[in-house]
């Protein structure tokens, strides 16, 4: 659709350029007609300039950005995937959320790295079913990449206004299905593009390239509207309202906290020696009880001096019981003493993660909303030869930050997820110390 839309505006630019005068003018009318002249020579000469910056533009991301993109894009999406999987980011379900983005990602770069072969004359995605393939599933990863975002984003958003129901709501099997329920809608939804998409010859290029089929072309601006609501107005807009009630949520339980912290920081230094002192007597003082016990129990005699095992049985049981009763209080006050502090880190690791997909729907949002825009003015465009030189600089520009979303999500999980960072550490550390025992266990063969 892309393409199809830069090569109609380059056509509409030669006919809109081309001054067409009278021959037949008044002496009165010479210094307009002149001043006309000069006007159309200057409007050329910048329409032809804005239309060279353009071309240059376009061939520059078309012949290299696309491939680097295409390839370190794929490797980053593959690493996130062996990360969140063979890690202990497996056990949250924000992770199943970022894994299946990241499969639906790889599928979009190796349908626009298809396309791109054309360039190296590798003429596979414009042929016969591989045209409807790709067209497919081209379509249903950028389907899938946008719901995906939006329900993780629906995730954070429970996770922090609702906290009670994250126990509930927010789980590993909730997210498989909700995975499942997007990709079997997205199929329907694409549905259609296997009987639009075919090879059409274009005259103009001399070549066949894969194109939505003209004969639907009443069907195809209906579904356009309806391709436009679904992917890109109800997604940006769910994710931009949600994005700013979780991060203005965050921001201000992060102002309390710090507030909290400050006020009680000094109370919280003056007891915790009488804490801990209090909880090592109490622990000191069952440890004696209890020595004590077994020494009375090995050592019990009677005043005449024989042993009286049956009389003293039941005074030994009572005061093991209350031996026993002490010890349980002291275990019972050191788990509230560390209940605390475990639910302290849970929170502290749901507040690292909640920031890292914010980050990432709001850069997903942003490298979209461009290429979403220039795709509502295309509909309505009426400007000159000017602007439509402008629209198709910007539109390879824009093409530009869209394929890049497909691409960056592995850097910005090691820029903002510190969990994140420290799974990928922990890969390439078993990574090399395997290694470093293989090359060991290959010295010690060559010497044996």
């Amino acid at each position: 659709m892309d393409m199809e839309y830069m090569t109609s505006s380059s056509g509409n630019i030669t006919s809109t350029t081309e001054a067409d005068f009278s021959p037949t003018l008044g002496e009165s009318n010479v210094t307009e007609y002149n001043t006309t002249e000069m006007y159309a020579n200057d409007s050329a000469g910048e329409d032809e300039e804005m239309l060279r910056i353009a071309f240059f533009i376009g061939h520059f991301v078309h012949q290299y950005y696309i491939p680097v993109v295409c390839c370190t894009g794929s490797i980053g999406n593959i690493l996130s995937v062996f990360v969140f999987f063979r890690t202990k980011l497996r056990k949250l379900s924000s992770s199943f959320y970022l894994a299946a983005l990241a499969v639906s990602d790889t599928c979009f770069l190796a349908g626009l790295f298809a396309q791109w072969l054309n360039f190296l004359d590798v003429d596979i995605y414009n042929r016969n079913y591989f045209c409807q393939f790709f067209t497919f599933f081209s379509y249903l990863a950028s389907f899938c990449s946008v719901w995906f975002v939006v329900a993780f984003t629906v995730e954070r958003f429970i996770a922090v206004i609702y906290p009670l129901k994250r126990q509930t709501m927010c789980t590993v099997r909730r997210a498989k299905i909700v995975l499942f329920c997007l990709t079997l809608v997205g199929c329907l939804h694409c549905l259609p593009y296997i009987v639009i998409a075919k090879p059409v010859f274009v005259p103009k290029l001399n070549t066949t390239i894969c194109d939505l089929n003209s004969e639907y072309k009443e069907q195809l601006a209906l579904f356009n509207y309806w391709d436009s609501i679904v992917v890109y107005a109800v997604p940006f807009t769910t994710i931009a309202v949600l994005n700013t009630c979780t991060g203005c949520t965050v921001w201000k339980f992060a102002t309390v906290r710090r507030t909290l912290t400050m006020h009680k920081m000094k109370p919280q230094t003056n007891s915790m020696p009488t804490n801990s002192s209090g909880g090592a007597s109490s622990a000191v003082a069952s440890y004696r009880l209890s020595a004590s016990l077994k020494r009375q129990k090995s050592t019990g005699t009677h005043p005449s001096g024989q042993h009286n095992v049956a009389n003293r049985q039941p005074d030994d049981q009572e005061q093991q019981q209350q031996s026993q009763h002490q010890i349980n209080n002291c275990q019972h006050h050191c788990e509230i003493t560390q209940k605390p502090a475990r639910r302290k880190v849970q929170n502290s690791s749901q507040l690292k993660v909640t920031k890292m997909l914010l980050i990432v729907s709001t850069v997903f949002v942003f490298l979209n909303l461009p290429s979403c825009l220039l795709r509502i003015e295309a509909y309505w465009e009426t400007e000159s030869a000017r602007n439509e030189n402008s629209t198709i600089a910007l539109q390879y520009i824009f093409h530009a930050f869209f394929i890049t979303n497909f691409g960056i999500n592995f850097v910005l999980y090691c820029v903002s997820g510190q969990n994140f960072r420290k799974a990928v550490l922990s890969i390439f550390r078993r990574v090399s110390s395997a290694q470093r025992e293989a090359g060991n266990t290959q010295v010690t063969d060559i010497r044996v």
